[in-house]
């Protein structure tokens, strides 16, 4: 088996699945084993508490609660972190091991005996999660080393270097190229955490509109809305099902899911930290940290009469039988809690509170809608067609999970092109708020001040726009390698 490790830092750990191809694949079941193990490394800990945790911290929309947390949380909320940040280097190592399972998958694809297709649909979920990888490595990092093969010796390690991100994206592209080429319409019971043909397409789409290719990204978002009823993909009726755990694995709307209780690795899940204690009301619970909060601003600006208000929130708890406004509270986080994660968090099999039942979406359908409306706005105008994606997730959510309201009411026809984008912008913030994207729509809009240090800011910050658009390279690589580090830090 081979290790990554000890001449550069790029991998401290052996990724599960990786294997030697010449040495190990011999049938497709062999080479399925390593695509899990590329798979695998997305539904650990690490992701769940460094690096998707960061995304929330850094967005404008949550902040930290209790202080008294770990420090580079706090400095990376705050925009004081350094280079030796554990979150960043947690989540570097973290990706790395996926992109090295990945290789050694894709090699071991193209050695075995068997039927064409099946090697190429081997192939193509390695290649998905290769792509998907590096396009959250190279929005994280900026420049990095592009790997496309298995690392065999220490002198090819030495010999990496940060790769410009143009050429990364190109990679990415042709990754998700060959995927959407090869993969199924679904996996077998229609499973959301392996690549399908739809999360390819709808990855290439998000790649495009952050490269500002609004065409290609319109086509490709097109591509999946048209195909939809073949990926099984479609808005759910109520938003709240959404963040029920409960109803996992049984929705339609989500694309791309991580299934933290998932069959991709052996071992349970054993949550120390996760997003539920993470965001959770600490003094109201046992193991409860309220790390994470919104921003109050988020909460006291957004307009009571979208149901989406209610589900991202917990503003109220009962105390000693008495509904008691968080607020109004003698705890030591008195602000309202993010509730998307901790409400239905699912069974939490052998009483552990901690352990999430969640599948959390990196896509869902309701970001393919959203992305449509943006590419064709910023590349045909604001056509009707457009507009009307927007006004089915608005539609969707105007169902407070009995009745049907009035808000918020439909986008106008006559619409002015800037005013509509600004409104997607706003529908997107509102949509995915806690989740994982309103960083990287922060940074592909290049809004970084605006949302920080203006005037209207939800989540006050001094921010440097030469420097905090990226994240530090772990020192241990500067160290190691050589690699120059992000500027200003």
């Amino acid at each position: 088996m081979l290790m990554q490790a000890g001449c550069n830092g790029l991998l401290e750990e052996n990724p599960k699945g990786l294997m030697a191809p010449e040495g190990f694949f011999k049938t497709p079941a062999d080479v399925e084993a390593a695509v899990y193990g590329a798979y695998a490394e997305w539904v650990t800990l690490n992701i769940e508490k460094e690096y998707l945790l960061s995304l929330i911290l850094r967005s404008d929309m949550a902040e930290i609660g209790d202080r008294n947390t770990t420090a580079d949380r706090v400095v990376l909320n705050d925009f004081n972190m350094d280079a030796r940040n554990s979150m960043t280097r947690l989540t570097w190592n973290s990706l790395f091991q996926a992109i090295a399972a990945a290789n050694t998958a894709i090699k071991g694809a193209r050695q075995i005996s068997a039927d064409q297709a099946v090697k190429n649909k081997l192939e193509g979920q390695a290649r998905f999660i290769r792509a998907f990888t590096y396009y959250h490595l190279v929005r994280y990092f900026g420049d990095v080393p592009y790997m496309d093969v298995p690392v065999e010796s220490a002198e090819e390690l030495d010999a990496a270097t940060r790769t410009p991100e143009s050429e990364v994206y190109e990679h990415i592209i042709a990754d998700l190229k060959f995927a959407r080429e090869n993969l199924p319409d679904r996996n077998p019971a229609d499973v959301r955490n392996i690549g399908t043909r739809g999360s390819a397409a709808t990855t290439l789409a998000e790649v495009y509109l952050t490269l500002h290719r609004y065409s290609e990204a319109a086509a490709e978002a097109r591509y999946v809305i048209q195909n939809a009823a073949s990926f099984n993909f479609a808005l759910e009726k109520n938003y709240q099902d959404l963040f029920n755990a409960n109803l996992s694995g049984t929705l339609r709307e989500p694309i791309f899911t991580l299934d933290l209780k998932n069959n991709l690795s052996q071992g349970g899940y054993n949550p120390m930290e996760g997003l539920i204690n993470l965001t959770r009301i600490r003094d109201h619970a046992p193991r409860s940290l309220s790390v994470a909060v919104p921003a109050y601003k988020v909460y006291s600006t957004w307009d009571a009469r979208d149901y989406r208000r209610k589900v991202s929130f917990e503003d109220s708890v009962m105390i000693k039988g008495v509904k008691t406004a968080l607020t109004d509270s003698k705890y030591r986080t008195p602000v309202p809690h993010i509730a998307k994660y901790f409400r239905y968090p699912g069974p939490q099999e052998s009483g552990d509170d901690r352990s999430s039942d969640h599948h959390y979406c990196l896509f869902r359908y309701a970001d393919v809608l959203l992305m449509a409306a943006e590419a064709i706005a910023e590349s045909e105008g604001p056509t009707p067609e457009a507009i009307g994606y927007v006004n089915q997730v608005r539609e969707r959510a105007r169902f407070n999970g009995t009745t049907v309201t009035n808000f918020p009411a439909d986008v106008s026809l006559d619409i002015s092109k800037a005013d509509f984008i600004a409104t997607v912008r706003e529908e997107r913030r509102l949509e995915f708020a806690f989740e994982f994207n309103r960083w990287y729509d922060i940074k592909r809009w290049g809004i970084l001040e605006e949302v920080f240090t203006s005037a209207g800011s939800l989540e006050p910050h001094n921010v440097n726009p030469q420097r905090d658009y990226l994240f530090p390279v772990p020192q241990t690589e500067v160290d190691i390698t050589g690699f120059p580090q992000n500027n200003g830090y």
